[in-house]
């Protein structure tokens, strides 16, 4: 009898191991690959991640520096989220404003939303983020007066 118990238990232990290790796998955080366009430097990325519920953009979840065309954020959780990203021209290590708040080097958000009325807020730039990778793509906006490198 105590073997018959024994056989019970350890089968239902392995089938209880099997559900759990699924269970693992496909709540698993997948990455968000930022594909950056416009890039005409190799001046250092800043990539910022919010909450697309945030009014601004301030308490970052994430934030990243990086170089090239694409950035990683590993393990993201699925929700609702913005991007900013930027890129430090003179390497100062943020992003310089003219006295009226307007970027004085290359700027993108996620969604690309229109700035011509300034900063978009997050939820203008949000998108939706599951349980696999998310690939996004971001525009980056040169600086008024600057001249495009072809």
């Amino acid at each position: 009898m105590p073997q018959r118990i024994l056989q019970i238990v350890t089968k239902r232990c392995a089938a209880c191991a099997v559900v759990l290790l699924f269970g693992c796998l496909s709540a698993q955080a997948g990455d968000l690959l930022i594909r950056v366009e416009g890039n005409q430097s190799a001046a250092p990325l800043y990539l910022g991640l919010v909450s697309a519920d945030q009014k601004t953009w301030e308490s970052l979840l994430r934030e990243q520096r990086g170089s090239g065309e694409q950035l990683i954020l590993k393990d993201v959780p699925p929700g609702r989220f913005a991007l900013q990203l930027y890129q430090d021209s003179n390497g100062n290590g943020h992003l310089d404003l003219s006295p009226r708040g307007i970027p004085l080097e290359p700027v993108g958000f996620s969604a690309n939303p229109t700035l011509l009325k300034g900063k978009p807020a997050p939820k203008a730039a949000q998108f939706e983020h599951g349980d696999d990778d998310t690939l996004i793509d971001i525009r980056l906006h040169q600086p008024r007066g600057k001249v495009q490198k072809d």
